[in-house]
């Protein structure tokens, strides 16, 4: 069998560094004990401890030979003398070369077709810091990071149950990476676990190096604008999902975790919002209301000038709309947009000391030279403010790519059909997010359908021993 180690380990060790192209940083050293016995420990150097090979490996064999019997299995007597608790046997030259990338080192003796697998990866990762993108108040200050090891142990620390369980996938057919499935067990709807199961073992990728692609695959049917899976740096939200019997997946890699099944109220909640009274009622109204704001002001606008002087009170009409300006209203909005967009792309690719000035010179450029030039209106400028600074309000930011599509589809409706295309339209999208689910549950749920025993953590956030003591279904209409 091609698969099948050799029982001459210097064999074994060619076949290996054949596979890995004689790599410079494939290492191998050669170990002699009873009868000039050959042990080969072969690793891939700046992935591995190195002080624990030599201690929990190295040091043990070579104090400990003289306790070795020849007569006996020397791969199991060496289990016994390696002081790593990590270690497993294996005779399959492909598990050699994929533990190896893994930062395994393998101990090869000579005369056995068996190879001794023992864990001593080291891999590089930066300190554990605040989560950037997801910033509060009030609450953990604590990120999560690229290692999914580090992430899994910051969750444990949290979930201290031993129903919290995790189902380990690897992806990948030329370069495979970790994906994790963790949730509780007494918790989770097992029929959304199954489901998010079998999607990722049909997923079908030559290489994993980010979670997009998990939640593109997740949520696949049928296409949509709109996100069915949250995704988070924050462990104690992660950790709140799990708690509420959702399933949580961790790439290695990534430094953001997806949350599955997700809602559309999700995306206005905030985790400052269980560590204060604060704005418990109001917090999320008032990002529901910059979420109607966003998507339809810029289309409100358009078609109040579409109604004509005749239909607006002249006062109205003549501080929205004026004639003195180059480009035509809705031309204003469309490159207000497109110049508010470049300025933060711009703001995220140019160095952090340079940031002030990108800012500066936005306002400058659109606060006074473009107003001044009579190239927009005024109100142009406020109504587009208005709509730009109000997405931001959102509690997590899954729903930006959403809201650029809204806010351009409103645009074209109220330029073209006026307020009863946008009181259509405003219906129409409701419709048809009452229809969409994530993983069989109502997008709009407990909303639409209504579910008073949800309730209490959808428009406000409910009294805390209540909401932790609840026990949380979802409802499945698949």
């Amino acid at each position: 069998m091609e698969d099948a180690l050799n029982k001459d380990s210097s064999k074994t060790l060619n076949s290996i560094q054949s596979r890995f192209h004689h790599t410079s940083d494939l290492m191998s050293r050669d170990l002699y004990i009873i009868e000039k016995k050959r042990i080969t420990i072969v690793y891939i150097d700046g992935i591995i401890n190195t002080d624990y090979l030599r201690d929990s490996v190295i040091e043990p064999i070579t104090n400990g030979f003289k306790n070795i019997n020849e007569g006996n299995h020397l791969i199991q007597q060496l289990t016994r003398i390696v002081t790593n608790p990590n270690y497993k046997i294996t005779k399959s030259l492909q598990e050699v070369i994929d533990e190896l990338i893994y930062g395994k080192a393998i101990l090869l003796v000579d005369g056995y077709t068996e190879a001794l697998v023992v864990d001593i990866a080291e891999w590089k990762e930066r300190a554990l810091e605040e989560s950037l993108g997801e910033r509060s108040v009030r609450g953990n200050v604590v990120g999560l990071t690229e290692r999914a090891k580090t992430n899994i142990s910051i969750l444990r620390g949290i979930i201290k149950t031993e129903n919290f369980c995790i189902d380990k996938q690897s992806l990948g057919s030329k370069s495979k990476n970790d994906v994790f499935i963790l949730y509780i067990d007494d918790i989770v709807d097992k029929q959304i676990l199954a489901d998010i199961q079998n999607k990722l073992k049909k997923l079908n990728i030559k290489y994993l190096l980010e979670a997009r692609i998990i939640q593109e695959s997740l949520a696949s049917h049928p296409k949509t604008i709109f996100p069915r899976t949250l995704s988070t740096e924050r462990p104690d939200v992660a950790a709140s999902a799990l708690f509420e019997g959702r399933v949580v997946i961790i790439v290695d890699g990534s430094p953001q975790v997806i949350i599955a099944p997700s809602l559309f109220m999700e995306f206005l909640h905030a985790p400052d919002e269980y560590y204060t009274s604060y704005g418990r009622f109001s917090g999320r109204l008032i990002r529901l209301l910059a979420f109607l704001l966003t998507i339809l002001l810029p289309g409100i606008y358009l078609a109040l000038e579409g109604l004509g002087q005749e239909n607006v009170p002249k006062k109205v009409y003549d501080i929205l709309v004026s004639e003195e300006e180059i480009l035509p209203t809705v031309w204003e909005l469309v490159f207000l947009l497109i110049l508010l967009r470049i300025l933060l792309d711009s703001s995220f690719r140019v160095p952090k000391g340079a940031v002030l000035l990108i800012s500066v010179l936005g306002s400058v450029l659109l606060g006074q030279t473009a107003v001044a030039a009579k190239i927009i209106h005024p109100v142009s400028l406020l109504v587009v403010g208005i709509s730009f600074i109000a997405s931001f309000t959102m509690g997590n930011k899954g729903l930006s790519p959403t809201l650029n599509v809204l806010v351009t589809s409103f645009i074209i409706i109220g330029y073209h059909f006026q307020f009863m295309g946008i009181i259509v339209g405003l219906t129409l999208l409701l419709l048809y997010m009452t229809n969409l689910k994530s993983f069989g549950v109502p997008y709009l749920s407990p909303l639409l359908p209504f579910r008073h025993r949800e309730f209490k953590d959808s428009l406000y956030r409910g009294d805390l021993e209540t909401l932790i003591n609840s026990e949380h279904n979802y409802p499945n209409h698949n």
